[in-house]
């Protein structure tokens, strides 16, 4: 089985199944696969899926049939077809369409010429593709995000380059591990400018890394750890981790803390704490008490008891798209998050002493999930107040108790924290 046939099995199982795009992508690539093609495969289902809109758009353009009345293997092979002639350079135009024309023969043999006409000319118009001159409509049609997306991000004088930004591969970057030594624990790194203890990583297969088995790191992207460092745990403090699920900013509070003093971590799912116990065992931080509760209750035993409070709260995830891609199409309604990230912020912040702080964070970027929650907290709770953010100083900003960080400066993740110290 070729490459591409792979990924398009692998792209119909996301389209069609329901499946997100890493366990797709998982699942074809078992057995023997050389890293060029595993390389190839990942970039086309990613790519697919991330493009999917711009992709359709094409496809009317360069067809007389509906996309609803195009059977679902046609559908597929058009679109991986077209991200290769579109997006993808080093791949001739000529394989692109030969390739496609193949799997349509085997998947869909009536449609063959179909498939055929289609991709000849999406390649012959590339260089004068046009979108529509309406702001909203070209933005989601040129990024391939949905009108509602471009819409809540519209404010930003930055929105297009945004977009593009997360439109972009990212990185591998992994954290090292500080309780398990402060070198750099792998070949084929490179330690990040932005902070001492990243770095970059190619060609990583983590499953079957020794050093990542040994917990000498952890995969983790530069933005994601930034919440804890804004956090700063001490050594011998009692954190908690209000929602810490996988568990990498949670080792991260061990390694500040030099696994010394108390971290509570929940989750709301048995799997998911069993999950932060399996990588506190892994990275050797043995202060970590996972347990499983839902961060929307309040546990009584720890009001007041708190130094340091993390509440990294699920969100739409936009800041983090360019890694998951399906979260572009994800149709579940997100209109309630704001209500339960402040539900949960509220309770998070009666776990803490006087004199106490709380990170809040998100790994999205709309507003009405990270500024007004917080401004909605302050408003019923006099006894918080905002602190200053202290980051490294590649991703420091002038604050005054809140950042946000654009992919498009900083090529990371989207990341938003917040700081509030209890002042009594």
């Amino acid at each position: 089985m070729t490459a591409r046939e792979k990924a398009l099995l692998a792209l119909y199982d996301v389209f069609y199944n329901g499946t997100y795009s890493n366990m797709a992508v998982k699942k074809v690539l078992q057995g023997e696969i050389s890293s060029t093609d595993k390389n190839f495969i990942a970039q086309l289902v990613y790519g697919t899926v991330r493009y999917k809109l711009t992709l359709d758009y094409i496809i009317e353009k360069n067809s007389d049939i509906k996309l609803k009345k195009l059977s679902k293997y046609v559908l597929t092979i058009l679109r991986m077809g077209i991200f290769q002639i579109y997006y993808l350079e080093k791949v001739p135009q000529s394989a692109a369409v030969n390739e496609s024309v193949k799997l349509a023969e085997k998947y869909a043999h009536r449609s063959k010429a179909f498939v055929n006409a289609v991709l000849r000319n999406a390649a012959k118009t590339k260089d004068t593709l046009e979108f529509p001159e309406d702001r909203i409509k070209y933005l989601s049609l040129k990024y391939s995000f949905s009108e509602d997306m471009v819409k809540r991000l519209l404010r930003l004088d930055f929105c297009e380059e945004l977009l593009k930004s997360l439109n972009s591969e990212p990185k591998t970057t992994i954290r090292i591990n500080t309780l398990k030594g402060k070198d750099l624990p792998i070949k084929n790194a490179e330690i990040s400018p932005l902070y001492q203890y990243a770095a970059y990583v190619k060609g990583l297969d983590v499953a079957n890394s020794k050093e990542y088995r040994e917990g000498k790191f952890t995969v983790q992207d530069i933005a994601a750890m930034m919440p804890v460092l804004a956090l700063a745990p001490m050594p011998y403090e009692i954190c908690v981790d209000a929602c810490a699920a996988p568990g990498g900013k949670t080792t991260q509070m061990a390694e500040l803390m030099e696994n010394k003093g108390k971290i509570y971590a929940f989750d709301i799912y048995p799997h998911k704490a069993e999950l932060i116990k399996k990588n506190a065992e892994r990275m050797g931080a043995t202060i970590i008490s996972a347990e499983v509760f839902d961060a929307t209750s309040i546990n009584e035993a720890l009001i007041g008891k708190a130094d340091k409070v993390l509440a990294d709260v699920l969100c739409s995830g936009i800041g983090v798209i360019s890694g998951k891609p399906d979260i572009k199409w994800n149709k579940e309604n997100a209109d309630n998050l704001p209500a339960i990230q402040l539900k949960i912020l509220e309770n998070a912040s009666k776990y803490l002493k006087v004199g106490g702080e709380l990170v809040y964070s998100t790994c999205t970027l709309y507003k009405e999930e990270n500024e007004d929650i917080i401004k909605k907290f302050l408003l019923h709770n006099s006894g918080f107040e905002l602190e200053r953010i202290e980051l490294p100083p590649p991703l420091m900003q002038e604050n005054e108790g809140y950042i946000t960080l654009y992919p498009n400066f900083t090529g990371t993740d989207g990341f938003f924290m917040a700081k509030l110290k209890r002042c009594r």
